[in-house]
């Protein structure tokens, strides 16, 4: 199948997220006889705030890149790959609070009833991204290891794309299911909130790196995107705000190796560890593609079992009675 820039398929699918995102949570709402109408609040605000927040987002980049040229062309641009994904999220996280607020909700409850919500919602809306050109595919494929739609698109030069779009709407699709698996395992507010954003902010840093390069949300000199940093610092926060809480500090240096792994694969798969290509690493240069992508989602996993551990209480130390 030929890549598509469809702006009618990107925009419906988008609306259509959100009117099966309100329409879940209002239910969630009612069924904890809670007001439904947060819900509307909550798509209402969230809609308004998506934008201006997803700019903001994209323009940390900007600033970034002017630094050194003094173009702002890209200030006022709406275009796609001109905005923030994360910071559009963040930015209708943001009316979630601000509606449960106006109807008497705390923020970890209307937190922990959006996530399976917003989970579907982030479904539809990375599915959007087929009908935006490239935005949400690898780079050219040499040898795919799947090739068929949609895990792979094609162009018209018969090159294949993996659908990394496809992967990242399949994971929100995961993460919805355990959030809902989630409902009722823990009294503390705003945890299933917080473990369903572990779980999809650690698998996002894995997928920005599959995304070709140079990718257009990529800082200014650099191969690192501007997507996977910003996962990284909130799953960072994530990390560090549950080891606060539950006095476990082992995670905060296993995350740190984990990034830091991370970031090595992406050095080698970019070939900017050079002296690893000299002669007798024939093998591992011609097979760094493969290599990496394996890296990552290891490094995927290792990250998510670490954000859920930091998050996880400590059980209570039985005591023997005398």
């Amino acid at each position: 199948m030929l890549l598509t820039d469809s702006p009618v398929f990107a925009v419906g699918m988008m609306i259509a997220g959100l009117v099966a995102g309100t329409a879940f949570y209002y239910y969630r709402l009612k069924k904890e006889g809670l007001p439904g109408i947060a819900a509307i609040w909550a798509a209402l605000l969230g809609s308004v705030l998506v934008l201006p927040c997803a700019k903001i987002g994209y323009l940390l980049h900007d600033l970034f890149a002017n630094l050194f040229d003094g173009y702002f062309d890209e200030v006022l641009s709406v275009r796609p790959e001109h905005l923030s994904f994360i910071g559009g999220c963040i930015g209708f996280l943001c009316g979630v609070m601000i509606a449960g607020k106006i109807c008497g909700i705390r923020a970890g409850k209307a937190l922990d009833l959006f996530a399976a919500p917003g989970c579907l919602f982030l479904f539809l809306a990375r599915i959007a991204e087929g009908g935006m050109d490239t935005i949400g595919t690898s780079g050219a494929l040499e040898n795919p290891w799947v090739n068929f739609f949609p895990l792979t698109m094609q162009n018209s030069w018969g090159d294949a794309y993996l659908s990394v779009y496809v992967l990242e709407a399949l994971t929100a699709l995961c993460c919805m299911i355990f959030a809902l698996k989630q409902q009722g395992k823990t009294d503390r507010q705003g945890l299933i909130f917080e473990k369903t954003a572990v779980c999809l902010l650690g698998t996002q840093i894995g997928w920005e790196m599959l995304l070709q390069y140079p990718y257009v949300r990529s800082f200014y000199f650099s191969f690192v995107s501007l997507e996977q940093v910003l996962c990284a610092v909130l799953f960072a926060f994530f990390v560090i705000r549950g080891c606060v809480k539950t006095r476990k500090w082992w995670p905060i240096p296993v995350m740190l190796a984990l990034l830091g792994c991370s970031a090595f694969f992406q050095f080698l798969r970019d070939n900017k560890i050079e002296f690893i290509f000299n002669e007798g690493w024939e093998w591992l240069a011609e097979n760094v593609w493969t290599i990496s992508n394996v890296a990552f989602i290891l490094i995927s996993i290792g990250l998510i079992a670490v954000g859920l551990a930091a998050l996880r209480p400590k059980r209570a130390k039985k005591t023997e009675k005398v």
